[in-house]
């Protein structure tokens, strides 16, 4: 009996649904880091929170469009993680400005904007999941790859 079993190829049917994935991952890892920068740090001056929140939320938009083209029935229990921390994360947004319109406090700030941040981390745990699962095509395999293709 092998140590490690090989993990099965992708299946073809599945392709575009795991491009759909990364589609969707990267966009929210955008929207991440630009609210991100609007955080100040050292000497410069960061852009107006707003910018950042705006980004995020159009990171959503654009997830949500992709989210029903990688729903596979192997991965439900991710697929619901994610669609979930979308709407945890869109919700934060709300927060995140109006405690840059109501307060100086960084502390609350970066509270506020982890709050965001932090639900959507379930997309990395959905891409390990997809990696666990499966020996992912060569040719698109992951994030930092770039897109693919933009919502239809």
């Amino acid at each position: 009996m092998p140590l490690f079993a090989r993990k099965p190829e992708l299946p073809a049917d599945l392709h575009e649904a795991w491009r759909a994935f990364l589609d969707c991952a990267e966009v929210i890892e955008g929207g991440r880091r630009v609210l991100l920068g609007v955080l100040p740090t050292g000497r410069v001056e960061p852009a107006p929170v707003g910018v950042g929140t705006d980004a995020v939320r159009r990171a959503i938009v654009d997830a949500r469009q992709w989210m029903p083209r990688w729903r596979v029935e192997q991965l439900e229990a991710d697929w619901q993680d994610c669609l979930a921390a979308l709407d945890e994360a869109e919700h934060g947004c709300a927060e995140v400005d109006h405690v840059a319109a109501t307060t100086g406090e960084l502390e609350e700030l970066l509270t506020a904007v982890q709050d965001v941040i932090e639900p959507l981390d379930v997309f990395a745990d959905a891409e390990r999941a997809w990696r666990r699962s499966w020996k992912l095509p060569r040719d698109v395999q992951g994030p930092t790859q770039g897109p693919t293709q933009g919502p239809t």
